[in-house]
């Protein structure tokens, strides 16, 4: 009999299989977590998409580092997206998407698009940070795949040498009269390597594959079904269980001091130039959309 824990939405969680050598992650978003992101920049639907399912994978994957860190998912290209960044660091997620000009009138009324169709040719870089006195890991994965999860499957199994499937679904739920809300859903499980005990993990791992690949897009976004459910609907032949859910939260890291450390960075008459008739240097923080203001004399500019 599979044990689960209690399970809502924003939240992360482990899982493994009592007869199959798989452990993975489940990541539901929603109200705290997705939703206000992507509302607050109100970006065309196939870049919020592509930026939910950013987030998504970005939770999921720094969730299975054992260390903490910032765990940064990030593209540059010459398609309508010029710039997309997804980042994870304990229990908050953040992100946002740069569009090339133009690019909101030519996406609107799309829906969904490749990866590479709204990037360009290009890699998804992936960015482990531990903080200060430390040199960032980085690992890279061309964007070829119809899906940002094809994506990172490649990366997986070329870099990390590792048998890993991954799902994300992304859309808008409404109910009612009330405003529609974005929620995200995912799954990530990876095989764990044989040994003595477990012998070869091949047959075990093609099983629990083929029950893997019968989840929908709309059982991982649905309201309806929590994590712990969709899971035992998934693998219940296996014995899942779900360990303790973490928190997802909405959270950006942006602060006064952090810009004016970028800031004291830029030349001077540059800096002097930005200066606004209130003698005030006003930064935006591209993330959460919050305001700064800030004296001139903090970078070295008066």
């Amino acid at each position: 009999m599979a044990r689960f824990m209690p399970a809502t939405d924003d939240i992360i969680a482990p899982f493994s299989l009592d007869n199959a050598p798989v452990r993975g992650r489940i990541a539901r978003m929603a109200e705290g977590a997705l939703d206000p992101i992507l509302h607050r920049h109100d970006y065309p639907r196939p870049v919020a998409l592509l930026l939910g399912e950013a987030l998504t994978l970005a939770a999921l994957i720094g969730s299975l580092l054992k260390t903490d860190g910032r765990l940064v998912i990030q593209a540059q290209g010459q398609g309508p997206v010029s710039l997309l960044v997804a980042e994870h660091l304990d229990g908050g997620v953040r992100g946002y998407a740069r569009l090339a000009d133009g690019a909101a009138e030519a996406l609107a009324g799309a829906h969904r698009r490749p990866p590479a169709e709204l990037l360009g040719a290009g890699n998804l870089i992936l960015t482990l940070d531990l903080g200060d006195n430390t040199t960032p890991f980085q690992g890279v994965v061309a964007l070829e795949g119809a899906t940002l999860a094809e994506c990172a499957e490649n990366y997986f199994h070329v870099s990390e040498q590792t048998d890993t499937g991954i799902r994300l679904a992304v859309g808008e739920i409404i109910k009612g009269g009330s405003p529609s809300q974005w929620r995200a859903g995912g799954v990530l499980m990876q095989r764990l390597a044989g040994d003595q005990v477990r012998g070869d993990t091949h047959e075990d791992w093609n099983r629990a594959s083929i029950l893997f690949g019968t989840v929908t897009d709309e059982e991982l976004i649905d309201p309806a079904l929590p994590a712990d459910r969709l899971l035992y609907r998934l693998f219940h032949e296996e014995g899942v269980r779900m360990g303790e859910a973490e928190d997802l939260k909405d959270r950006c890291t942006c602060s006064v001091d952090r810009l004016t450390n970028v800031m004291k960075t830029f030349p001077k008459d540059e800096i002097a130039d930005l200066i606004e008739p209130d003698g005030k240097l006003h930064a935006r923080c591209q993330f959460c959309a919050r305001e700064y203001l800030i004296d001139p004399a903090r970078v070295g500019a008066a």
